[in-house]
């Protein structure tokens, strides 16, 4: 089992660096804005599954914070398939 965070999916030499170890499946908590999540969330998890052939696991923070900050949410799992 591997984990990153958040802002780390963004960055593939990170999933493949914990591919080379044997990792199946990575963990990734986030609490991705609603407009980079809208544009990014869901692609780079499938990316990075892809790339891997591994299994994604993506926890995500939703909901209104303040007047400023709202988390995009969409938690889902992502197979080696993407």
């Amino acid at each position: 089992l591997g984990l990153t965070t958040c802002y780390d999916v963004r960055f593939p030499e990170l999933y493949l660096a914990l591919a080379k170890r044997g990792v199946d499946v990575v963990a990734v908590p986030a609490a991705f804005t609603v407009p980079t999540g809208q544009a990014h969330w869901h692609v780079l998890l499938r990316a990075r599954a892809i790339e891997m052939q591994c299994f994604v696991i993506a926890a995500a923070q939703c909901g209104r914070h303040n007047e400023k900050r709202e988390s995009y949410g969409h938690s889902l799992v992502v197979d080696p398939w993407g």
